[in-house]
């Protein structure tokens, strides 16, 4: 028969609400980051790219160090981390161009390499979500960092793109030439200002399919792609199995009923280059969406409150179904055995 509460003792009941504290403490700080997030890209927009630029020190770092104990780390060369990277170098190569004058050649691809990354950010980063089961689940750093590795970069480029609701003006007008969403970011409020043109914008900030579909498959070829095949899947190949090094591609092909099911019905040979085929047709249908996205502001709106609400969901699922069920149990069980046992040793060194 399972150990409840009520079969604890005082002094038991003391030692599990401890570490029950643990997770108190967590989920205090989820709920205020949580906030914190909600506030600043609805009410400051304009300043939502440093909280993305914070979140990666902590996260990433963080992440890396967690990850590297299971070998795991080698998941972070996936393409949703590297999205992250991009997207926190593009932001710093911004402030340092705006502060010191320092142009880097990433400025001459400006309009390319942000149409790109609002393409992955709402795209292939966003529907991980509701396909990879992300939870925002307050006392769990590991995943309220995945939440924000899918849907920070998508929420970045939502408050650059429409100002927070407020317009582009806002963006310019508090960091001047620092994006440059649009060729006129005064012009961009347009979008903004009738019914019909937050439903669909037609203007010169427009997007287009060769902005949003054949720029960013050549991104993701080029920067991406190609480098990570033949890093990744040959020339390191043979070390990752060696060490037990996992990545998304030895998750994928093992999950056979899953995401690898079309995968592993090629001979075997063929796994690697058939899961870069696989990522890149994700990818750029995806991509070929969020055109969509980037001119109407009602549906990127809803389509970022349903990405948000389906992480919630998914974390109110994990709490009641495994935290309330299993792990709150386990931690009664644990305490419990660990109490008997020093009573044990008690008796025989009495």
């Amino acid at each position: 028969m399972a150990v409840t509460i009520e079969d604890l003792d005082k002094d038991q009941r003391k030692r599990l609400y401890e570490e029950f504290g643990v997770w108190e403490i967590g989920h205090t700080v989820g709920v205020l980051n949580y906030t914190l997030t909600v506030v600043t890209v609805v009410r400051f927009p304009q300043y939502f790219w440093l909280l993305h630029l914070l979140k990666a020190l902590v996260y990433l770092p963080w992440r890396f160090l967690r990850f590297r104990k299971k070998n795991w780390e080698w998941l972070m060369a996936d393409f949703c981390y590297f999205n992250t990277y991009l997207s926190v170098i593009g932001c710093l190569a911004a402030l340092i161009r705006i502060t010191t004058g320092y142009e880097t050649f990433l400025h001459r691809y400006n309009f390319e390499l942000i149409r790109g990354g609002f393409a992955f950010a709402n795209g292939a980063l966003a529907l991980a979500v509701p396909l990879f089961g992300n939870k925002i689940v307050f006392h769990d750093v590991d995943n309220l960092a995945s939440v924000y590795i899918h849907t920070s970069p998508g929420l970045l480029f939502w408050a650059l793109r429409w100002g927070g609701g407020h317009g582009t003006s806002l963006i310019e007008s508090t960091w001047p030439n620092m994006f440059e969403v649009c060729p006129n970011m005064l012009e961009g409020d347009a979008a903004l200002s009738s019914l019909r043109n937050m439903l669909w914008y037609t203007g010169s900030c427009e997007g287009t399919l060769m902005q949003f579909v054949v720029y960013p498959a050549m991104c993701w070829l080029i920067v991406w792609g190609i480098p990570y095949y033949l890093v990744v899947l040959c020339l390191l190949k043979d070390y990752l199995v060696r060490n037990n090094k996992e990545s998304l591609y030895t998750f994928t092909v093992e999950d056979k009923e899953g995401t690898g099911r079309f995968i592993t019905k090629l001979p075997e040979p063929l796994w690697p280059p058939g899961y870069m085929l696989q990522h890149f047709m994700f990818t750029f249908t995806t991509g070929f969406c969020s055109i969509i996205m980037w001119n109407s502001f009602i549906i990127h709106s809803l389509f970022m409150c349903l990405i948000i609400l389906q992480a919630l969901h998914n974390g109110s699922t994990f709490m009641f179904r495994v935290v309330a069920a299993r792990h709150v149990q386990d931690k009664v069980s644990s305490i419990a055995s660990k109490s008997d046992k020093t009573y044990e040793l008690l008796g025989k060194d009495t």
